[in-house]
């Protein structure tokens, strides 16, 4: 079984710059909140109807050390006082703007003991929203629990992946339809993805392993013809382990995957092509292979059309990973093909809508289209005489 992973117990929280406003959006409302508690792991926002617990919602604002963008969850609320939200996903650049922003400011003793004395604190009826420990403390507490859950569910997998079955693992049963796999895949992969977590460095390792063992058991199970084998071995052998030892494929797959990296540190893209086709072919369903050999392949004008081929292929395998679709319309621009990339920078922004290098490349992309029509219709109606 995977060792169990260590994870962090405590995120540092420190009180928000005085007069910081957070720009946030969900599914029925556009607002602008004050922030009072921040943190690695989110903030406690100041709004009098906040969205119901769950609900997700994207969010910016301004730090001294620049803006930040995410995507969070809603966590705990306070009616006519505010809400608690848990970052989901951020950029590493705005995780570090965070992180740097934190490691700057001292714990503030307010916030540390606000949790003590909430308990024993006697509310006024004259008290402003700043200076009310109880929905402060909560908040904290919540966002505590919220972490405590996660590594609870975390640690719970990770044991699965050791003696349960896929069944187990991705939460359904043996007569599941495939919708609810994919369903329970896709929740699962929101959750666990490791770009969600790219700013906890203790988190990359075991989210990402999980990770792997999630996609094996949801191409098996969405795949009838794997699925009706897997059934069988559970049949012959009363269970089926998901640990195992490395076979003969894997080590193979390693070994290329080192040459490749080597030929990719020297810009050799021609040796690197080769390395990852290779891991490739025993390893058709990993996207990052799809996505890495579409790269070395978009560096020689004439295998862009296997770019293409191989870059669609890594989406359709992980669609969560940003970065694909954005170096995907790189090459579709440099191909002078702006329509195509216009539709993956779209694809990109259905999802996050506030990625900002898509959302300026896709306005830039439709002005010149724009500005294309416009010098054409001379061209289309002909000069006036």
């Amino acid at each position: 079984m995977s060792p169990e992973p260590k994870i962090p117990r405590k995120y540092p929280r420190v009180r928000a710059p005085k007069g910081m406003w957070v720009g946030w959006k969900s599914a029925k409302q556009t607002c602008t909140s004050l922030a009072e508690v921040m943190g690695l792991g989110g903030l406690f926002l100041h709004t009098a109807n906040p969205p119901s617990e769950g609900s997700s919602i994207e969010l910016i604002f301004d730090l001294p050390t620049g803006q930040v963008r995410a995507r969070a969850i809603v966590r705990s609320l306070q009616p006519n006082k505010g809400m608690g939200i848990q970052f989901v996903q951020m950029r590493p650049e705005d995780r570090a703007k965070l992180n740097k922003y934190l490691s700057l400011q001292e714990l503030s003793p307010i916030v540390d003991e606000a949790i003590p004395r909430a308990a024993s604190a006697k509310p006024t009826s004259t008290h402003s929203v700043y200076s009310a420990p109880s929905y402060l403390a909560l908040s904290l507490r919540s966002e505590e629990a919220a972490q405590r859950r996660f590594e609870r569910d975390l640690r719970r997998l990770i044991e699965l992946t050791g003696k349960g079955t896929y069944y187990q693992l991705l939460g359904v049963t043996s007569e599941s339809p495939l919708r609810q796999v994919k369903k329970s895949y896709h929740a699962l992969a929101r959750k666990f993805h490791p770009d969600a977590h790219m700013g906890n460095r203790s988190l990359d390792a075991p989210v990402r392993d999980l990770m792997v063992i999630i996609t094996e058991a949801y191409r098996t199970l969405e795949n009838e013809e794997k699925r009706t084998a897997y059934d069988k071995r559970l049949a012959a052998r009363g269970g089926f382990s998901m640990h195992r030892e490395k076979t003969t494929a894997e080590e193979s797959i390693q070994e290329w995957l080192k040459r490749a990296n080597e030929c990719l540190r020297a810009k050799n893209f021609v040796g690197s092509v080769v390395w990852l086709r290779k891991c490739i072919q025993l390893s058709p369903d990993n996207a990052l292979y799809h996505a890495t050999l579409a790269c070395s392949l978009s560096t020689i004008p004439q295998y862009h059309e296997e770019a293409i081929e191989h870059f669609q292929a890594a989406i359709k395998l992980d669609p969560w990973r940003e970065q694909i679709y954005v170096q995907f319309a790189e090459l579709l621009q440099e191909m002078q093909l702006p329509e195509r990339a216009s539709e993956v920078y779209s694809q990109l922004l259905e999802f996050n809508p506030m990625h900002v290098q898509a959302r300026e490349r896709l306005a830039t992309l439709v002005a010149q289209a724009k500005g294309s029509r416009h010098s054409a219709r001379p061209h289309l109606f002909g000069r006036k005489s």
